[in-house]
């Protein structure tokens, strides 16, 4: 899913286009670092990025 871009549609259908039925977005858009582990996956644990 992150390699097809299909996992980038899902995450913007759920927190940044509007939800029905009052239309209203979370306007949470992608973080920059979310972006960049999309492109390129691992399997670091969370606390190699908080350091």
């Amino acid at each position: 899913m992150m390699k097809s871009g299909e996992l980038e549609k899902i995450y913007t259908k759920w927190f940044v286009a509007a939800i029905p039925p009052k239309n209203t977005s979370l306007n949470l858009p992608m973080s920059a670092a979310l972006k960049q582990l999309m492109a390129e996956p691992n399997d670091k644990p969370l606390e190699t990025y908080t350091k």
